[in-house]
């Protein structure tokens, strides 16, 4: 995988924050936030994941394969033909590959959820301080 160590990272900040958001809105069946959420984290993964390889291989299968397969079906008919019920438990399994990677890269744990913690603290901030006028 060809992806930078920190485009990974902020890959795996907003598809955990892109999904955590997802997931809530699937339990109030708010499907216009959801839907919302995915048209987001795929514009993210087409920005850093250009040549489809993570999220190929999450499929098991190459990008040029995933890409070729894109032109005769839908991506939910390709994500439900290789095992995910839906593009969330997809997404899910996007986000553990992401870790996995961080990790063979020599993140541990530990630095990924700090890191995570030190992302989502920073951003909390900005969404809750007053606007300048």
């Amino acid at each position: 995988m060809k992806i930078a160590t920190k485009a990974l990272a902020t890959l795996l900040i907003v598809a955990m924050l892109s999904l955590s958001t997802m997931t809530a809105s699937a339990m109030t069946n708010e499907s216009d936030t959801k839907q919302r959420g995915d048209r987001k984290l795929e514009r993210i993964y087409k920005h850093h994941d250009r040549k489809m390889d993570l999220r190929a291989s999450v499929l098991g299968m190459s990008g040029p394969e995933l890409r070729e397969k894109l032109r005769d079906k839908s991506f939910d008919t390709i994500i439900r033909q290789h095992g995910f019920k839906d593009r969330t438990s997809y997404h899910t399994a996007v986000i553990g590959k992401v870790k996995d990677e961080l990790k063979r890269r020599g993140w541990s744990d530990q630095k990924i959820e700090k890191f995570l913690q030190k992302r989502i603290d920073r951003l909390g901030k900005l969404l809750t301080s007053k606007p300048r006028a």
